[in-house]
C-alpha cells in the first residue's frame, strides 16, 4: 500500500488541519511524548507525513443542519484483570529507548476501555475502515472495528501490543478491545456529516453481534510521523563481518528489532511501502500491525523468513530476552504461554487461538536457530553487536 492513500487508525498526528501538528516535550525536553496524558498520544496509523489527510470534512450548508451529536453510551465495566495486571516486560527485557512510556499504559487502558465516548468520526484515507474517537476528557484514540476486509484484523493489533510489552520493545501504542453500539456509531457518523457512501460501506463491511461492534481502541500519538525507510539494499552485508555502511548504522538496531518483531507477529505488510515510520523524526514506532496473527496463514513464519534471512546483526538484549522466552524455557514461561495469559485479561478475550500461540513459539525457535547459525558463521561478537 502507498502511504499517500493508506491511513490506518493505528498512529496519527495530533492535529486537526493541514498545519504541522503540535509537539510536546518528554522528560528529556526534546522528544515528542507519545503517551502524554494531558493530551493526545500514541496510536498506530499507517503511513508517513499525514498532515494533508487530517483536514475536517467540508462544512455542510446552512440549509442542512447536522443532527445533534448523540449522548455518550453508558461506560463499560472496568476490566479489572487487565488494569490490575497489564502486559509487562519479562524480568530480562529487550528495552531500547523508544517513543512509548509503558508506565502510562494503565491510564490509557483505563480511559480507552471505560471512558465515555463523546465523538466518533471517520478516519479518512486507507483501505480499511477506522474511526477517530474523542473521550469526555478530551483525549483521543483510534478505533479499528472488526470488518470483512482481510487486511484488517483488530485482534492482531491487541496481540501485537501485548507481545511488544512482554518482550520489552515498548514501541507500539497501548491497545485495548472495546465494543461500541452499532446504532450509536451510525448516529455519530450522521451527526458528523459522513458521506452516505461511507455509511453504507460501514453497514456492508462491519459486522455487529447483539447490536454491538468489536474493535481495537488504540491510543493516539502526538507528534509528526516521518519516514524512516531504510535505503535500498540496506541488508547487503548484514550476513557478513563487513563494516556496516554509515547510512545504515544509525538506525540498524531499530530496523533489526522491527524485523524481529514482525517475524514474531507474522506481519506480512510492513515493507509494502511507507510503513516504516519514526515519531517526530526520532525513535522508530511499530505501528499498523493488523496484518499479523492471521488465521488464514499457516502462522509458522514462512511468509516472513525471507525478510529475516539476510540479517545477521541483532541487538544482544533482544536475543537474550527471547532466549529466556524460547524453547529452553519451561512451557509456562515461553512467549506463547505468556502472550496467551496476558491476552486473557483483555475485555474481548479470547483473541488468539491456541494454535497461533503454538505457532508463535515455533517462530521464536526458528528465529533463535537463525541467530545461532549466524553466530557459527561470524561469531557472537559480530552478530550480537547492536
Amino acid at each position: 500500500m502507498r502511504w499517500e492513500t493508506a491511513l490506518f487508525a493505528t498512529l496519527l498526528l495530533a492535529c486537526e488541519r493541514r498545519a504541522p501538528p503540535t509537539r510536546e516535550a518528554d522528560a528529556t525536553g526534546d522528544r515528542v511524548a507519545p503517551t502524554a496524558l494531558a493530551s493526545a498520544s500514541p496510536e498506530p496509523s499507517a503511513r508517513a507525513d499525514r498532515s494533508a489527510q487530517l483536514q475536517p470534512s467540508a462544512a455542510p450548508s446552512a440549509s442542512a443542519p447536522l443532527p445533534a451529536r448523540p449522548a455518550p453510551e453508558r461506560s463499560p465495566p472496568r476490566p479489572a484483570a487487565l488494569l490490575d495486571g497489564p502486559p509487562r516486560p519479562a524480568e530480562k527485557h529487550a528495552g531500547l529507548t523508544g517513543p512509548v512510556d509503558p508506565a502510562k499504559d494503565v491510564v490509557w487502558l483505563t480511559r480507552m476501555a471505560t471512558a465515555p465516548v463523546n465523538e466518533i468520526t471517520r478516519n479518512p484515507g486507507g483501505a480499511t475502515i477506522t474511526f477517530r474517537v474523542r473521550f469526555a476528557d478530551g483525549n483521543r484514540a483510534v478505533w479499528k472495528p472488526e470488518q470483512k476486509h482481510s487486511a484488517s484484523n483488530y485482534r492482531a493489533e491487541i496481540a501485537a501490543y501485548h507481545l511488544d510489552r512482554i518482550v520489552g520493545f515498548a514501541r507500539t501504542a497501548a491497545v485495548v478491545g472495546r465494543t461500541l453500539g452499532y446504532p450509536h456509531v451510525i448516529e455519530h457518523l450522521e451527526a458528523s456529516a459522513a458521506a452516505p457512501e461511507f455509511i453504507e460501506r460501514f453497514r456492508n463491511e462491519v459486522p455487529a453481534r447483539d447490536g454491538r461492534v468489536a474493535g481495537a481502541m488504540i491510543a493516539w500519538h502526538s507528534g509528526r510521523l516521518t519516514s524512516a525507510e531504510p535505503p535500498k539494499g540496506w541488508t547487503t552485508g548484514l550476513r557478513s563481518a563487513d563494516e556496516v555502511p554509515s547510512d545504515v548504522a544509525g538506525r540498524l538496531p531499530e530496523w533489526s528489532d522491527l524485523v524481529v518483531f514482525d517475524f514474531l507477529i507474522d506481519n506480512t505488510d510492513r515493507w509494502s511501502g511507507g510503513n516504516v515510520l519514526a515519531l517526530g523524526g526520532g525513535p522508530l514506532i511499530f505501528l499498523d500491525n493488523a496484518a499479523g496473527f492471521s488465521a488464514l496463514r499457516d502462522n509458522h513464519g514462512e511468509t516472513t523468513e525471507k525478510r529475516l534471512a539476510p540479517i545477521c546483526r541483532f541487538r544482544r538484549a533482544t536475543i537474550e530476552t527471547l532466549r529466556t522466552l524460547g524453547p529452553d524455557a519451561a512451557s509456562g514461561d515461553r512467549l506463547g504461554a505468556q502472550l496467551g495469559h496476558s491476552l486473557a485479561n483483555d475485555p474481548l478475550a479470547p483473541l488468539v487461538e491456541a494454535a497461533q500461540l503454538h505457532a508463535l513459539d515455533i517462530r521464536v525457535e526458528r528465529l533463535l536457530a537463525h541467530v545461532e547459525g549466524c553466530e557459527k558463521e561470524l561469531g557472537a561478537a559480530t552478530v550480537l553487536s547492536l
